[in-house]
């Protein structure tokens, strides 16, 4: 009988610390991803707008969007980046067609209006991120010489997953998605540079 409540006793103890190990090392995964202090995002300098970032995404709705740098923005009337240039002209020599396929970019009038001469107006333009998919066409278009580079791709993380590994990083033949430090947290070595990793 003292063999039986050995055998069990043993049993019982090596679930216990199977289970135990498992708890902890589940606990130290979480822990480990709650507090990472890098996180992914596009590196507009090396991001040539390939449309990667909306196919190579897990997610069915790309976590990147476009983003507007207002401070670099012309607030132009032809936008090459709104407006597709190379489109039929209207009756008032405005650019029918339009760069985003999904109508994401959207236009208003800033300050005073001039109803004489659209020309003198100011136009502010807005990305519609619900239904931007980070395809990169604007972003494309808006690059010099014909735009002035204030639209970029930026990994939007009220969307991101926030996977180990990110299936665009690993797709982008460029290497412009790269890890960078969280703001307000202490860098890891590499990441202060932006590295690829």
């Amino acid at each position: 009988m003292n063999d039986r409540t050995t055998r069990r006793q043993f049993i019982d103890r090596s679930f216990r610390i199977i289970g135990l190990a498992g708890i902890a090392g589940g606990a130290g995964l979480l822990t480990k991803r709650a507090s990472g202090n890098a996180v992914f995002q596009v590196d507009p300098s090396k991001c040539i707008a390939c449309d990667l970032c909306r196919t190579s995404c897990v997610l069915s709705h790309s976590a990147v969007k476009a983003v507007n740098d207002f401070d670099k923005c012309g607030y132009c009337m032809l936008c090459p980046a709104y407006f597709d240039v190379t489109s039929q002209p209207d009756e008032k020599g405005i650019p029918a067609g339009k760069v985003c396929p999904q109508d994401a970019l959207k236009r208003r009038v800033v300050g005073k209006v001039d109803e004489d001469d659209p020309n003198n107006n100011y136009y502010e333009y807005v990305i519609d991120e619900a239904r931007c998919d980070g395809c990169g066409k604007c972003v494309k278009a808006c690059k010099p010489p014909a735009g002035n580079g204030s639209l970029r791709l930026e990994i939007r993380y009220s969307r991101c997953l926030e996977c180990n590994e990110c299936a665009i990083q690993i797709a982008c033949r460029d290497r412009a998605i790269v890890r960078v430090q969280v703001p307000g947290m202490p860098p890891k070595a590499g990441l202060a540079e932006g590295k690829h990793v």
